[in-house]
């Protein structure tokens, strides 16, 4: 009996830290609506615009042919340059102080999202030839649901809470370890997938909307934009408080 009372005790407090983490990540959600808002709308006047406007497609399609030109080569340098230098540099000069991200940062973080650029080149590729290149609702829905709920939760997510964990930590395994024990992996992890989820659902959904060579180059406008608009948008937050 006193066994039973002890694992319901336990599980009452596993259930209560869950839905801490849980509410965590709804709040980091929640505060970035707006900016992904902006977001969607950009990224809903690209859409129509290259479907629509022939001089954005020529240009766009440009663009592609560049990238099937530079493979694999184009994703993992133009991805490190938008998820790590475009942000850095927009920080150095609209931050101040401590808000900014050190620049020793920077060649770590330029290893890590050219590393995640020729993963996505490869996500996107497997899913043109698994569900082909379609538009239609199905296939979009299709390759929406492996990108969020299969490479995000099991790949993607992990991959950044642990390597901007060692970067922040200067690659010491030491504090690397500590900070995981002082913080946990999922408790990490759980707020950062949720957010992602509420902001990048709709995102790579307009990005699987465009022909296969545009789609990394595409991620990355994104990428730099959504970065780009968090940036100005906790500046301007942080002066009306």
């Amino acid at each position: 009996m006193i066994g039973i009372l002890q694992n319901d005790g336990y599980g009452s407090v596993v259930h209560g830290h869950f839905k801490e983490v849980v509410r965590l990540g709804w709040g980091g959600a929640k505060s970035n609506l707006l900016p992904g808002a902006v977001l969607w709308v950009l990224g809903i006047i690209l859409v129509i615009s290259y479907y629509q406007v022939q001089a954005v497609e020529e240009m766009l399609d440009r663009l592609g042919e560049f990238k099937l030109a530079s493979s694999p080569w184009f994703g993992i340098i133009s991805t490190a340059l938008f998820g790590s230098l475009i942000p850095w540099i927009v920080q150095a000069v609209f931050l101040k102080g401590a808000d900014k991200q050190p620049f020793r940062h920077v060649p770590w973080l330029l290893l890590f999202w050219g590393i995640h650029g020729w993963q996505v080149d490869w996500l996107y590729r497997i899913q043109a030839g698994l569900f082909g290149n379609g538009i239609d609702f199905m296939t979009i829905l299709k390759k929406t649901l492996v990108d969020e709920f299969v490479w995000v939760p099991f790949l993607a997510v992990w991959q950044l809470v642990l390597g901007y964990l060692l970067i922040e930590k200067k690659g010491s395994l030491l504090e690397f370890r500590a900070a995981l024990k002082k913080k946990p992996f999922l408790d990490r992890a759980i707020p950062l997938m949720i957010a992602n989820w509420v902001v990048w659902i709709p995102a790579v959904s307009l990005i699987y909307l465009f022909p296969l060579p545009l789609q990394l180059p595409l991620m990355n406008i994104i990428l730099a934009l959504w970065c780009l608009i968090l940036t100005f948008f906790a500046k301007n937050v942080e002066a009306t408080e």
